[in-house]
């Protein structure tokens, strides 16, 4: 599985190098414990073999080996103590073993003419550590030669290297712990331009900023420029698409106003069918002039945008100008808006967008507009319902789009739901038409919760 957090990939990445890191260090280090320890111990038998031959005393007459003093180590007298010596002559194989040896006789490999270190088995089966020597005292017409062996129980060695690794372990435990902190610690201080910058972000994203102006370090300026010139190549489309938009809606109208000369000019001549047929596509081609000027003062919407306007304070506002119209004085408006009701919208936007809807349920109401707004977690909902004649089921999906009509006996373009339609999806919101209870149609808008 793919990790997506790039915090999580660096510090379990860190967390891996310092395990196998560590694991080769307690390897390394452990293994040069125990050369050396078993180096200290073939010192310490070397020194041992070297007080034990020279107490071997060449000119005694028998024929065992004879020692001319002991060993000062105690542990040589006490049985199965672990430290042990073993005298052999060649010449007449009699052996001389120290007390702690008791009757057991210690076997090694093949003699050779130097120390020799090997293993050998003890006297109740553990494994003993010895050092071996062929020690020679030359006479007058001939030598003596004895076979010297020391040896020391491999379970003490093996105790210490064993309480070393236990030691060591939790050293490197510790040591582990500390440099994964540490890891964190540093992956967080590498990280933290990345928080920063989604802070910058976060601020365009509300209208705070227009751009990125903090310094970064080296590595983050690319991305930091990448993102400004991002954001200006958007505005600067914006503005052009705008403009020309613009430019052509306004150029527009005066091949218009030269077209309804000329249908007036055709009804006085008395083609009074042309002039009605050009009257009606001029006022066609000024409604949707109109229409497309109205979309390009919206605000256009990203996902970087947060915006904030009061829906319980736009609300009574429009509705106190619609009473004050010939469509809206006689009506009865009934507002059930609760207050502290903000959604994610331009404030202009907001407006447009309850308008249009108000104005379309005073053209069509008979005596009652009822509004209603409440929110949830993440929405706020509005309903706008009046008791007109209302609109076929069959007819409700059609509602919204551009210059749709479903009266034309009716003043209009059929162009404002089409607005609000378009206003809502901007916005990220969602709008449902509904035959309402009073018999009317019921328009269902949600919108995002402010931030």
């Amino acid at each position: 599985m793919r990790i997506q957090s790039l915090r999580v990939r660096l510090i379990l990445g860190a967390g891996v190098w310092i395990a196998v890191a560590l694991v080769l260090a307690g390897v390394t280090i452990g293994y040069l414990f125990t050369k050396n320890v078993e180096r200290g111990a073939s010192a310490d038998l070397s020194a041992t073999m070297s007080r034990l031959i020279a107490l071997i005393d060449p000119d005694a007459r028998g024929a065992a080996p004879v020692l001319t003093g002991t060993l000062p180590d105690p542990r040589y007298d006490t049985p199965i103590s672990g430290l042990y010596w073993q005298i052999t002559d060649l010449g007449t194989e009699q052996t001389i073993r120290s007390r702690s040896l008791w009757d057991d006789v210690l076997r090694v490999g093949s003699l050779g003419e130097g120390g020799q270190l090997s293993t050998a088995r003890g006297p109740v089966g553990q494994s003993l550590l010895a050092f071996s020597l062929t020690a020679r005292f030359p006479k007058a017409k001939s030598e003596r030669r004895y076979q010297v062996i020391v040896a020391q129980d491999r379970s003490i060695l093996d105790e210490a290297i064993a309480r070393f690794g236990r030691e060591l372990a939790v050293a490197l435990l510790i040591l582990g712990v500390v440099l994964v902190l540490a890891a964190i610690l540093q992956v967080q201080f590498g990280l933290s331009p990345f928080r920063r910058l989604r802070q910058d972000i976060e601020a365009i994203r509300k209208g705070v900023a227009s751009s990125i102006e903090a310094a970064y370090p080296l590595e983050v300026v690319p991305v930091v420029s990448e993102v400004n010139a991002l954001l200006a190549l958007q505005q600067k489309s914006m503005d052009f698409a705008r403009s020309r938009a613009s430019d052509l809606a306004h150029g527009l109208k005066t091949p218009l106003a030269v077209l309804g000369t000329i249908a007036y000019q055709l009804e006085e001549g008395g083609d009074a069918r042309g002039a009605a047929s050009i009257v009606d596509l001029t006022n066609e081609m000024r409604d949707r002039i109109d229409y497309q000027l109205r979309l390009v003062r919206l605000r256009q919407r990203t996902r970087m945008h947060a915006l904030s306007a009061s829906l319980s304070s736009v609300v009574p506002r429009a509705v106190a100008v619609l009473k004050k119209t010939r469509a809206g004085e006689h009506l009865d408006w009934a507002v059930d808006v609760i207050d502290g009701l903000n959604v994610d919208i331009d404030a202009n936007d907001l407006i447009e967008l309850v308008g249009v809807i108000l104005e379309n349920a005073a053209q069509w109401a008979n005596s009652l507009i009822c509004i209603q707004a409440k929110d949830d977690a993440t929405a706020v909902e509005l309903q706008i319902s009046d008791d007109g004649p209302g609109i076929p089921p069959s007819a409700l999906s059609s509602i919204g789009r551009r210059g749709r009509r479903f009266d034309e006996t009716v003043p209009g373009t059929g162009l404002g739901l089409a607005i609000a339609c378009e206003i809502v999806s901007l916005n990220n919101g969602t709008i449902a038409f509904e035959r309402s209870k009073y018999g009317g149609l019921e328009v269902v808008i949600r919108l995002p919760v402010a931030t």
